[in-house]
């Protein structure tokens, strides 16, 4: 549901808030050195084991995870193939069910619509952890998740904002990285290197491409990827992607 970087101390320490159908909890997670589980973001589904609970200074008490501890693992099932390609192991939805449910991951069939709407950027990411990087006043590179500098960690990636559509529906959604790789079929470098007004006309291309995505709504989150947020979209949602 979220996940950021705890401020104000020099340790690597996240928090991380995830939900199940029972309800919600927020976790501490505490690294080693920096982060190590590579890309996670928002709407990931995860399997998580080797939680403590202990009690606060405030007597309450708090989810603990550390990297080397007993019976710890931490595995993103969002990013495993078969998630997608096996039908076994998911439940077709369509993006209506999306719109009334509003947790939990989606298996949907869907096409590309309206794409004069479809927004392309590219962007520099920091490679472990796949999230943006930006400059800061004194000119070094550093990365918004894990706030640490990666002047010398980082490669282009995509952020796109594109309409998705079924026989239900349509929502606007958006994607980053290998997923957005997929949706466009084309490396971000080799994206990047096309005349501006190729890059334009680029989206028109898919136009009668279908795809299986896993969807998420994710728009009610205050977190660092408010910037996919905007005021005239309420409902946003984040998409994994599998051409077939």
């Amino acid at each position: 549901m979220d996940i950021s970087r705890e401020a104000n101390t020099a340790k690597s320490i996240f928090n991380m808030k995830i939900q199940d159908p029972t309800g919600a909890i927020c976790v501490k997670l505490h690294f080693n050195e920096s982060w190590s589980l590579g890309r996670l973001s928002l709407g990931h589904t995860v399997y998580i084991s080797g939680l403590t609970c202990a009690k606060t200074k405030h007597k309450g008490l708090e989810a603990r995870w550390f990297e080397n501890g007993p019976g710890t693992s931490f595995v993103n099932l969002s990013c495993l193939p078969a998630i997608l390609n096996s039908s076994c192991l998911h439940k077709h939805s369509y993006l209506a069910d999306v719109s009334r449910q509003n947790t939990g991951t989606h298996i949907c069939r869907v096409w590309l619509d309206q794409i004069e709407y479809c927004h392309v950027n590219t962007r520099l990411a920091h490679v472990t952890c796949g999230h943006f990087v930006k400059t800061t006043a004194s000119g070094s590179v550093e990365c918004e998740f894990c706030c640490c500098s990666c002047e010398t960690k980082t490669r282009r990636t995509f952020h796109v904002k594109i309409t998705v559509a079924d026989d239900s529906g349509k929502v606007f959604a958006w994607c980053t990285g290998q997923n957005a790789i997929e949706l466009l079929q084309i490396s971000p470098d080799e994206f990047y290197e096309l005349p501006e007004e190729e890059q334009v006309i680029y989206p028109c291309s898919l136009e009668n491409e279908r795809y299986m995505i896993a969807i998420v709504n994710c728009g009610q989150q205050e977190t660092i990827f408010k910037e996919c947020l905007t005021a005239e979209n309420e409902m946003v949602y984040f998409i994994f992607v599998s051409n077939f």
